[in-house]
């Protein structure tokens, strides 16, 4: 039985998920940290900078990606530690 998720479904899922980062990085409560890397993971995003050019096929997105998510990862591990530690 396969499990399909349609297009909209993802755009969906994905859109809900920005949403709850931008949150996270704008609530007063999360640490300077956390909202670090956010940002360090926006502006490495929006940079003209990269370890691999975007030219080079596929390997210079794929870094982009890997390096944001890891760092978007890496945040909301420790917004989740904050909070748990903090209640």
């Amino acid at each position: 039985m396969s499990l399909k998720v349609s297009p909209q479904e993802t755009k969906m899922r994905t859109w809900n998920r920005i949403k709850s980062w931008v949150s996270l990085l704008l609530r007063r409560e999360t640490p300077w940290t956390v909202k670090a890397i956010l940002g360090a993971a926006i502006v490495y995003l929006l940079s003209p900078v990269d370890l691999i050019p975007d030219w080079i096929l596929g390997f210079g997105l794929l870094d982009d990606l890997t390096i944001v998510s890891l760092l978007v990862a890496l945040a909301l591990k420790m917004a989740q530690k904050n909070e748990l530690t903090h209640k």
